[in-house]
């Protein structure tokens, strides 16, 4: 086959644990671009946040964000929403609240979440030392607090607060609780008027129930006049799966679980050993550089 277009994910992917694109994998990149091959980010996060990254990073790519629900052009110009049912997505929210779980809101005017969530998640987290010392809970729990601290939200004391103007395209809720978040897990994963993905071991996420990478995928190909069998896709988790499976090439991360490995056509090295280069020279029909 002959790649025209390779969707790359970035959590788990295309970033290392430190969050960062290493150089081996921007070089890749900029090969591939410079070899006429269209690149595009294909990720959960927030589309304000992804070109951030981009920017750091040197880069220049369309982002297919929020799940699949946005896709924006390389020059940042919005190509393609499927925002959630409003009525929906309250339910959803109102539930998550009366409840005490974490969330955030993607939206067309930022992300939004509520002033006390880093709050929750401390609770959860003391209530999990009392009989379970893991020192890994407060690492993860320093980290979401630096994140809450740092990224810029938009702050509300409860989702009745959004304008009733604004898109919302998803609603991601996270615990640390495993019990708890079965519990949100079970409440939302057979509704019909959305689709709940998984996207790391702590979360889950709620969007249209059309939206998905794979879908979006398909439609940034047609956008651009590309066959889907000459398209790559590269992920680690289960809401890559849908891309993975529709896009003419997929390949999983090394780091990816072994069920998320079941539905591509090939595995490549994990994302601290620059599995995305290595994807892409192969594809190219190239050996990756050497340091």
């Amino acid at each position: 086959m002959t790649v025209k277009l390779i969707a790359i994910d970035l959590d788990g992917t295309l970033l290392s644990a430190h969050t960062h694109v290493s150089e081996t994998n921007i070089q890749a990149i900029r090969t591939a671009q410079q070899e006429g091959i269209l690149v595009t980010i294909a990720t959960g996060r927030e589309h304000g946040n992804v070109r951030e990254i981009l920017q750091s990073s040197g880069l220049q790519t369309p982002v297919i964000s929020s799940n699949g629900s946005v896709i924006h052009d390389e020059h940042e110009q919005q190509l393609f929403t499927l925002p959630l049912e409003r009525q929906a997505a309250n339910e959803v929210l109102q539930w998550l609240e009366a409840n005490e779980y974490y969330y955030q809101v993607h939206s067309d005017r930022g992300i939004y979440t509520v002033n006390n969530s880093h709050q929750l998640l401390a609770m959860e987290v003391d209530r999990l030392l009392s009989t379970d010392p893991d020192p890994s809970l407060l690492k993860m729990l320093e980290a979401m607090q630096f994140h809450h601290e740092n990224t810029g939200f938009l702050r509300i004391s409860s989702f009745t607060e959004i304008p009733d103007q604004a898109d919302l395209y998803n609603v991601m809720a996270l615990s640390l609780d495993p019990e708890k978040l079965q519990v949100g897990r079970d409440k939302f994963s057979n509704r019909d008027d959305m689709t709940m993905v998984i996207s790391g071991m702590h979360n889950f996420e709620m969007e249209h129930k059309q939206a998905s990478k794979g879908y979006a995928l398909k439609r940034l190909a047609q956008h651009f006049n590309i066959a889907i069998e000459d398209t790559m896709a590269i992920g680690d988790n289960y809401n890559d799966v849908s891309m993975l499976q529709i896009a003419g090439k997929g390949v999983a991360m090394g780091n990816a679980d072994l069920e998320v490995q079941s539905y591509a056509d090939e595995v490549t090295k994990n994302n601290e050993e620059d599995g995305v280069a290595h994807a892409i020279y192969k594809a190219m029909g190239m050996t990756i550089p050497s340091a």
